[in-house]
This record gives structure tokens, C-alpha cells and sequence, in this order.
């Protein structure tokens, strides 16, 4: 075997051990930088838990705080949408769907009418929601609910969402006796839909008119929820 034939084995080797050598750093150097990824994402993770959390317990403390309502109903409704939002750090139209059945169950057992609730949401809609925003929806829906139980003397009360143009709807629809919005001012229930809807960066509609009932309308844009 000649001397210059060693020679160049002996470089091959060598460059094989340099490629090995420089393979294992980048390795290294990518296992590394996978490793802080890793660990970023769990600090963003944890970050948003905590501050899902802090808003969940700031939805607990507001409640405490909170002054009573004149009547009961009322009360036990706050109750369970103050609980509700409070309850876990993610929301879909399936949960408001939920607590809204939840709200129109106990208006239909607390209030003497005649009124029959009915429900309308989209079977598959991928909204998330967090827990302040979760507590403003329902807000809308019971407030509107709260006001056509009490008021309406109507034989359907419908809660609707719907999606449309890029906006979430959020409707309390009734046929009840309705009533003249020039002549009788904004009370309290009607207050809290537009704070809840202004707060969300939405649009109220709302529209009455005497015997043909009234219809509660906050169109929320899906951007800002």
C-alpha cells in the first residue's frame, strides 16, 4: 500500500470525523433550540391559565360584591351566569347553549305566564370564548330573557345565535304585547344588554312595536370575541 495512498484514506477519515463532529453540534444546537420552544410554550401556556384564572376570580369577587337585585328571580338568575362564566377558562356556543336552557328553565318555573321558551344555535360553530367575555354574552340573553319573561305577557320567548357577515347575533326574539320605545324609556335590563354589547365592541338592535313583540338584537363582531 503506497504512502500516497494512506495519505488520502487518512483524509477522507479525516473529513468523515469533521462532518460527524459538525452533524452532532448541529444536533446538538437543534435539540437545544427545540428544547427552549418547548419550554416557551409551556411558559405561554401557563401565563394564559393564570390570567384566564385571575379573570374567573375576579367574575367570583364581582358577584360577592354585587348588590341584590329586588326579587329572587332575578338574584338566582345572576347566580348562574356569574357561576357559569366562572366555572372554567374556555367557553364554546355548546356551553352558552347550555346555561341559556339552564336560564329559561328557571324563568319558566319562577314566573307565572303562559310563555313557552324555545332555543335556536347553530349545531357546529368553533367559537371560543373566555370567561369575562362568556359572562358579557349571557349577560345579553338574560337580561333579554329577564325582560320578556316579566313583560311580554307572549306565548314564545326565543333565544337565537346566529353568524352572519362575520358577526355573532345574539337574539331573544317574543311575541308579546310589545311597546313603544319613545314612550317608555330604557330601564335597568335594557342598560346592562348595551354595557354588555358596547363592552364587546358590538351593536344593538332593538325593535318593538305594539302586538307584534320584541326583538333584542346584539350583533357581536366575531374579531373581538
Amino acid at each position: 500500500m503506497s504512502i500516497s495512498y494512506i495519505r488520502i484514506m487518512e483524509g477522507i477519515l479525516s473529513y468523515i470525523v469533521i462532518g460527524l463532529l459538525i452533524g452532532i453540534v448541529v444536533i446538538m444546537l437543534l435539540s437545544k433550540l427545540e428544547r427552549q420552544e418547548q419550554k416557551m410554550k409551556r411558559l405561554e401556556i401557563s401565563n394564559d391559565q393564570n390570567r384566564l384564572k385571575k379573570q374567573r376570580d375576579a367574575i367570583l369577587t364581582e358577584f360577592n360584591q354585587k348588590k341584590l337585585e329586588k326579587t329572587e328571580v332575578k338574584n338566582h338568575a345572576f347566580q348562574l351566569i356569574y357561576h357559569f362564566a366562572a366555572s372554567k377558562n374556555q367557553f364554546t356556543l355548546k356551553d352558552l347553549e347550555i346555561a341559556i336552557k339552564q336560564l329559561q328553565d328557571h324563568y319558566s318555573k319562577t314566573i307565572e305566564n303562559n310563555s313557552t321558551y324555545k332555543i335556536n344555535f347553530p349545531e357546529r360553530e368553533l367559537l371560543n370564548f373566555e370567561p369575562r367575555k362568556t359572562l358579557q354574552l349571557l349577560t345579553i340573553i338574560n337580561e333579554g330573557l329577564h325582560n320578556a319573561a316579566i313583560h311580554s305577557q307572549a306565548n314564545f320567548i326565543f333565544s337565537i345565535a346566529s353568524i352572519e357577515d362575520g358577526k355573532l347575533h345574539l337574539i331573544t326574539h317574543d311575541n308579546g304585547i310589545g311597546y313603544n320605545r319613545k314612550e317608555i324609556s330604557d330601564g335597568n335590563g335594557i342598560k346592562a344588554i348595551l354595557k354588555a354589547t358596547h363592552d364587546l365592541k358590538g351593536d344593538l338592535k332593538l325593535t318593538s312595536t305594539i302586538g307584534n313583540g320584541t326583538v333584542v338584537n346584539a350583533q357581536i363582531p366575531i374579531s373581538k370575541i
